[in-house]
């Protein structure tokens, strides 16, 4: 072999190790979903710039912590805001820093802020 073939040889190796690196990291989960418990969804009315807005506010026990989310806005003719979730079934969830992640039943990632944290059993 001489040095040209080999020099060829030795970057098809690198790239293809990058590649199969790459293809990895994007493969992998992105989240470490637990389970937990749907305990309510409500709504939350906020007022900006003079207009009231609703958005749902999803309730999740990981453990014995109660994690607030609030969702998506609301709109007047607003469907299903649970996106098929029943309260009081169990839900994956993960948590990601400010994020609550609620893994619907049709297998989406729905993102929400968490805005509350609480012990359950206190008020």
């Amino acid at each position: 072999m001489n040095i040209k073939s080999r020099i060829s040889l030795f970057r098809s190796v690198a790239v293809f190790s990058i590649l199969l690196s790459a293809v990895g990291l994007w493969a992998a989960p992105r989240h470490e979903f637990q389970a937990g418990k749907l305990v309510d969804i409500s709504s939350d009315d906020r007022v900006e710039k003079g207009t009231t807005h609703s958005y749902a506010v999803y309730q999740v026990q990981i453990g014995e912590i109660i994690y607030f989310g609030k969702g998506e806005k609301l709109s007047k003719h607003a469907g299903d805001s649970g996106h098929g979730m029943i309260v009081g079934d169990p839900v994956q969830a993960a948590i990601d820093g400010s994020d609550l992640i609620v893994q619907r039943p049709d297998g989406k990632e729905m993102k929400t802020k968490i805005i509350k944290r609480q012990r359950a059993g206190t008020k």
